[in-house]
């Protein structure tokens, strides 16, 4: 039972206590609400127009009972991300699960949206202020500046101080785009209920070949994608969702847990709606602007292209007001999976029993390290390839839909099905979960065969 002193501990756990604990979900936003909203949501609805709108609405909410299933699971069993999936059977490899190495493959694969993101950072800020009379030696500057920044913002390793910075960075421009497609009803380029309602009918229009390739695109870059369903449960833990559970044979423990099980719903709910609101925004955006315009951003000056969504709506001068959300959005992106991508790491170390995961200063010390060396090899990566961001972008989303999602996506199911049946997702949650994966498993299947399809004739 539990005692009278801890039942009013938990009433003093309340609301104010729930809403305190908002930030995890946040944070991971500011990598969510990145590339794939400012890059390749306006991009895609600059090629197909309105069609797609019901890709972009289903897949920020169609993950939200998986963020929060993967989380519910790391904090019920006291575990890492990849510790948890390490527990999948299969063929091991040093210690580590083969879907634990799977993983990590698609992961660096992944990653060429983080090149492309330095490359609309190098391109945006080159059209503030350039380096160089060569626009593409000013661009790889600004692409070095940005990465070099991000070291040294990142070399502290404060959690706390990186949500304040992705709050302020997400939140402020998600509240312009917000107010520009209010903005945009006043112009030329009013959307109407009909177009809005076009986007609603599942089809991919005329051109099923490249919508097939956007869906999957769109399926792994918005909302809650692979990389943000693992990292997810780091933020969780840093920002002491699991302190004060106690032992799990202990008095008031599963009350105690269901107890952050409900701030993970919160967190995420909010951090979803957030996603859903701003990548919506600028798909309309994108539409009603750059697709009546004939105009599909590309290059280093993708970013600047796309601002249009901004002028039409609110006049030339707010030119400035996007530049700086744009680069709050990108660069957020950048800071926020660089950390993820050093706590990944150091988690995986410890599957491998490469590093002591108790040990909190040598964690640190590889959370720093990695984070690091994995911006400077991106920064190389971006220095020797095409200025292309808008294709990196594009491509490295589509093997997150493609590959990573389902695959992540599978393992939740697996795990979740063998979390503490004290505090295991109820029934109705099961439903969800099950038909979120059938839906998304579906989507990936169809528009694959789709493209198949279309090469075979």
């Amino acid at each position: 039972m539990t005692t009278a002193s801890e039942t009013q501990g938990l009433k003093r756990g309340g609301l104010l206590r729930s809403l305190a604990a908002i930030g995890p979900g946040i944070v991971v936003a500011g990598s969510v609400i990145g590339s794939g909203e400012l890059i390749n949501t306006p991009l895609q609805a600059a090629k197909f127009g309105f069609v797609l709108l019901w890709v972009v609405l289903l897949s920020c909410v169609i993950k939200y009972v998986l963020q929060v299933e993967i989380a519910r699971h790391c904090l019920v069993e006291n575990k890492t991300t990849f510790q948890a999936l390490n527990e999948i059977p299969g063929p091991r490899l040093g210690g580590a699960s083969w879907v634990v190495l799977l993983y990590i493959v698609g992961y660096f694969a992944a990653m060429l949206t983080i090149i492309g993101i330095i490359g609309a950072l190098g391109g945006l800020m080159h059209g503030v202020w350039p380096l160089a009379a060569s626009p593409a030696l000013s661009t790889r500057l600004w692409g070095a500046a940005m990465v070099l920044f991000s070291i040294g913002l990142l070399w502290g390793g404060w959690y706390r101080q990186l949500e304040l910075l992705v709050m302020i960075l997400v939140g402020g421009f998600s509240i312009s785009v917000g107010i520009a497609v209010l903005l945009i009803q006043g112009t030329p380029f009013h959307i109407s209920p009909s177009e809005v309602l076009s986007g609603l009918t599942l089809s991919l229009g005329d051109d099923r070949k490249g919508a097939a390739y956007a869906v999957i695109s769109l399926m792994g870059a918005l909302g809650v994608a692979a990389n943000e369903l693992l990292m997810y449960p780091y933020w969780i833990l840093e920002k002491g969702y699991g302190r004060e559970l106690g032992d799990p044979n202990s008095s008031g423990w599963a009350e105690r847990v269901r107890q952050r099980v409900r701030w993970i719903w919160l967190d995420a709910g909010f951090a979803t709606a957030l996603a859903t609101i701003v990548t919506a925004a600028f798909f309309l955006l994108g539409a009603a602007v750059l697709f009546r315009q004939g105009i599909v951003p590309e290059g280093p000056e993708v970013v600047d292209q796309i601002s249009s969504v901004f002028t039409e709506s609110w006049g030339e001068w707010s030119k400035a007001i996007f530049v700086i959300g744009a680069f709050c959005t990108l660069f957020s992106t950048l800071v926020v999976v660089a950390a993820a991508s050093g706590r990944m790491a150091a988690d995986l170390f410890g599957v491998f029993k490469l590093i002591d995961p108790t040990n909190r200063e040598v964690v640190h010390r590889c959370h720093q390290v990695v984070q690091t060396l994995w911006l400077i090899g991106l920064l190389i990566g971006f220095l020797f390839l095409n200025t292309q961001p808008e294709r990196y972008v594009t491509s490295g989303h589509f093997i997150l839909g493609a590959f990573l999602t389902p695959l992540l996506m599978f393992c939740i199911c697996w795990l979740e099905f063998r979390t503490d049946r004290r505090v295991r997702m109820g029934p109705w949650t099961a439903l969800a979960l099950v038909t979120s994966v059938a839906i998304i498993f579906g989507c990936v299947v169809v528009n694959a065969a789709v493209q198949i399809l279309a090469e075979a004739k």
